[in-house]
């Protein structure tokens, strides 16, 4: 995963929770192995913060529950890194943003709440 985000370059941050960062990386979509930028399928990389509020319970629930679940609504759980203790969900990548983004930060939503 260091490959597929270039060492997790702080360009390709896409952003932070309470879970951990989230870096834009690329694979090969059969492969899984790491590609340059466009060549391949683009994934989201999330890296779980130690001291973050999400523990191994948790981490565990996310793994089986996104592992099996295939909804055209719903980011697709492509894989999955543990080692040491450093944890790592791989995402397929929302070119769009998040729910969040469009419930919570659009303009639209603000004024229907004002």
């Amino acid at each position: 995963l260091m490959l597929a985000t270039r060492n997790f370059k702080p360009e390709l941050f896409l952003g932070e929770g309470g879970f951990g960062k989230v870096f834009k990386g690329w694979i090969c979509q059969d492969e899984r192995s790491p590609s340059r930028p466009g060549d391949r399928m683009s994934i989201a990389v999330k890296t779980l913060n130690r001291e973050g509020k999400q523990g191994h319970k948790e981490w565990v629930a996310e793994i089986n529950h996104l592992g099996a679940l295939q909804h055209p609504n719903l980011v697709k759980l492509v894989g999955y890194s543990i080692e040491d203790q450093h944890r790592m969900f791989v995402y397929e990548y929302m070119s769009r943003g998040s729910l969040e983004n469009h419930l919570f930060k659009s303009k639209c939503f603000n004024s229907l709440i004002a």
